[in-house]
Order: C-alpha cells, then sequence, then structure tokens
C-alpha cells in the first residue's frame, strides 16, 4: 500500500510526501517537491555581476540576506577582493539579523504546536497569547537588524560587491543595542521552553557538514568542516555532488557518494563548544548529549543558535558603536579594476549551507550554479524517514497520528522548497 500526504504545512513553500508500506513497514519514504523549476540560474546567465546578488534575494523572502551575501561573497572571490571593517561587522550583524528572524518564525509558528497536538497556529496563539506576543517581538528585533543595515527587511538595498553602501545612523545603532539588551532574558525564555520539550526518541548516525571558523561560531565565512575533517571551500565541492532523480525539479546532494545533514543541529554539533555564554549554558541544562544524531533536535539547536544570536548582535553593536564616532561610522565602495574570475561563495543561511559558485568574464556572468541547504537535507530526511519507521517510531499509531509524525520530522529540518527549486 502507499501512504500518501499531499500537503506539507508550515514549511517554506509545497511539498507533498508518499511511502510504499509492506506489511506495515515503509520501505521508501519520498518527498516530492510540488513546485516547478524556477531557473534562477539561467535567468542571472549574461547579467552584470552586481545582478546576481539582487536577483539570487529573489529566490526566498525568508532567507534574501543569505542569498544575498553568497552572491556578492562569490563575486569578491573572483575579484580577490577583501571586505573591511566596518562593512565586515554591518554584513555579520545583517547575517544574525536574518537567521533570529527565521529561527523565531520557525520555532514558535511552524513547530512548536507540533508537541502540543495543535491543528493550527490559531490555536497555539489562543492558549499561549504572551509566548506569542514574545515570538514575535524577538522576531520584530532580527527583523529590524535587517533593515536598519540593509535598507529594508527584504531583498536588501545597501550590500554591494566588495561592502556595503551606506552606513546606518549611529544612534539607531545605539536604539537597536538596548533593545538587543532588553529582550536576551526574553530570548532565554524561550529557549527554556523548547528545552523543556519532550523530543521523539530517534538515533540515525549521519554525516554534519558546516562552516567552521577557529576565531567564532561561524555563519558569516569559514572552512567546511565535515565531522571531524576540515575543508577548503573548492575542496568540498569536489567531492560534492548534486544529482537529479527522474522529474524532481530540485537536485539532490551528496558528499563522497553520501547524503548528509546541514542546519543548526550540523552546526552545534560540530562547533558548539564555540556559542556564546548563555547560549552555551541553555545547551549545557539540556537534554543534548553531542554528538547527537536525533533531527528532532534540530528545533532545539535553532532555540539555543537564537539566544546566542542575540548575544553576538549585542557584541558587534557594542563594539561598533563604541570604535566609530556618530558621524564617522562610513563605508565605501571599492574600486574594482578586473571584474573577470570564478569564485565560490559560501555563508550558513538559516536552514544550512548555501553555495554560489560563479564564472564571469569582463563584469558579465557567464555560469552560476547554486546548492541550498534543503537540496542538501532532503535524500538525509527521507533516509531518517525510513528508519524512523524501522525502529518503531510508527508503531501503534493510528493513520493521522502516523501524518502527524511524519509531519513533525520533516518540519524539524525546517525545510525551503522555495530554495530548493531555484
Amino acid at each position: 500500500m502507499k501512504l500518501r500526504i499531499d500537503h506539507i504545512a508550515k514549511i517554506e513553500g509545497h511539498a507533498s510526501f508518499t511511502a510504499d508500506i509492506v506489511s506495515g513497514d515503509v520501505r521508501s519514504a519520498k518527498i516530492k517537491i510540488e513546485e516547478g523549476a524556477r531557473l534562477f540560474e539561467g535567468i542571472m546567465q549574461g547579467r552584470k555581476d552586481e545582478e546576481i546578488a539582487e536577483i539570487g534575494s529573489r529566490i526566498c523572502g525568508v532567507c534574501p540576506v543569505a542569498h544575498t551575501f553568497a552572491g556578492f561573497k562569490a563575486i569578491e572571490k573572483a575579484y580577490k577582493l577583501e571586505i573591511v571593517e566596518p562593512a565586515l561587522s554591518l554584513r555579520k550583524l545583517m547575517a544574525l539579523g536574518q537567521i533570529i528572524n527565521s529561527h523565531a518564525l520557525h520555532l514558535f509558528f511552524f513547530s512548536l504546536s507540533d508537541f502540543f497536538g495543535f491543528k493550527s497556529d490559531l490555536e497555539l496563539i489562543n492558549a499561549y497569547p504572551e509566548k506569542t506576543h514574545d515570538a514575535v517581538k524577538i522576531r520584530d528585533i532580527g527583523n529590524r537588524i535587517v533593515e536598519l543595515i540593509g535598507g529594508r527587511s527584504i531583498h536588501p538595498l545597501t550590500p554591494c560587491i566588495g561592502g556595503i553602501r551606506k552606513a546606518p545612523d549611529a544612534n539607531e545603532l545605539k536604539q537597536l543595542l538596548n533593545d538587543c539588551q532588553n529582550n536576551l532574558e526574553l530570548t532565554i525564555k524561550l529557549g527554556e521552553l523548547f528545552n523543556n520539550l519532550k523530543y521523539p526518541e530517534f538515533h540515525r548516525e549521519t554525516t554534519f557538514v558546516s562552516l567552521y571558523n577557529p576565531n567564532e561560531y561561524a555563519f558569516y565565512d569559514g572552512q567546511i568542516k565535515v565531522d571531524k575533517v576540515i575543508l577548503e571551500p573548492e575542496k568540498f565541492m569536489l567531492l560534492a555532488k548534486e544529482i537529479q532523480k527522474g522529474n524532481d525539479v530540485a537536485k539532490r546532494t551528496y558528499f563522497a557518494g553520501k547524503s548528509y545533514m546541514v542546519g543548526a543541529l550540523a552546526r552545534i554539533n560540530n562547533h558548539g563548544e564555540q556559542l556564546n555564554p548563555q547560549a552555551k549554558e541553555l545547551l549545557e541544562k539540556s537534554k543534548l548529549k553531542l554528538p547527537c544524531y536525533n533531527p528532532f533536535y534540530n528545533i532545539l539547536c535553532q532555540a539555543i543558535e537564537l539566544v546566542h544570536c542575540f548575544e553576538e548582535s549585542i557584541r558587534i553593536l557594542t563594539r561598533i558603536i563604541s570604535e566609530y564616532d556618530a558621524n564617522k561610522i562610513v563605508v565605501s565602495e571599492p574600486n574594482i579594476t578586473n571584474r573577470t574570475g570564478e569564485g565560490l561563495g559560501v555563508i550558513e543561511a538559516p536552514r544550512g549551507l548555501l553555495f554560489y559558485d560563479v564564472k564571469i568574464k569582463d563584469g558579465t556572468v557567464n555560469y552560476v550554479n547554486i546548492i541550498s541547504p534543503t537540496c542538501q537535507n532532503l535524500t538525509n530526511l527521507e533516509a531518517d524517514l525510513e528508519e524512523f519507521e524501522k525502529l518503531g517510531g510508527f508503531k501503534n499509531l493510528n493513520k493521522q497520528e502516523r501524518e502527524d509524525k511524519i509531519k513533525m520530522l520533516i518540519r524539524a529540518y525546517d525545510p525551503c522548497v522555495t530554495c530548493a527549486v531555484h
């Protein structure tokens, strides 16, 4: 028999699930992307170099900052440009704002109702109005970080090749710092809420892949860490392979022929010791024993990262405000003399690694390849769904309960279908 779920709600985009069941056992699990190919890579070819990031940011309304910076970082790598302060810190701050926005949305409005059996977010909101207000407030701060530095909260305007065109107002940065400081405790309490949830028991060993930077918990820049092995991004790409199966509109990505996982759980498994103090304390209080191979805990890891991002935003804002006079936060565009080259840009989007591989000649784009987090996670998610059944995750459940548990596991990965069909 076949088990089919036509629509997986509360994810970014539209997807369905199909499983072949023989004698009660799941023999294959398939996530089907229910959106058409959007052909962004082809759209970018023949365009001017600065248009890569502008077009790429339209791929997703939740993580346009990651697409903007991955595109610009690829160009900057091709042109051998170095980003200088304060533009580098402002970019990192924008990336943190996007993580805050996305994690708060997924944690409270996409995932939390699964733990309480609510069928809609309206039930959750009515049951916990104060917690809803807190989650919205936290998400709003993430939006304001992006808006203040990027010019608007979606599809930012100020980032450019080599830096940022316009510095934010210093007084507004001070107000933003005050808001982050005043709401850090609120974020910790939200983290404690997710720390106290009962997560389904499940264990399937896999490979975790993330950015790695010895100097910080890496979101913006670094090498690629594959479990305990550290590779340059270019070396990783030589061992990674994209495969399109059948009529799938989303490619699947494998490393050394195997599936792997990216995202919050991968990041904390690979370098959780680099978390900021309050986030690290929350991790230590949790039931999370590293390495953790339970994908349901990706939700808790996002909650821990939310605290880390607030702490890191406070740290960056404090330094910028103290080092630059109110009238001297100056950024400028570099003078680019050579607009030919090849470059690989990589950044941590909220859901995991995002790659932009570009080739440019005389300022014109000849080639673009984008690998999104969900394309990297899809095969691993399907393997988890199959194994979850084999280990009794759906044992003694009726059809509706089984479907709910499948949806819960899919949502734990926080997939973004719109990015997958770029």
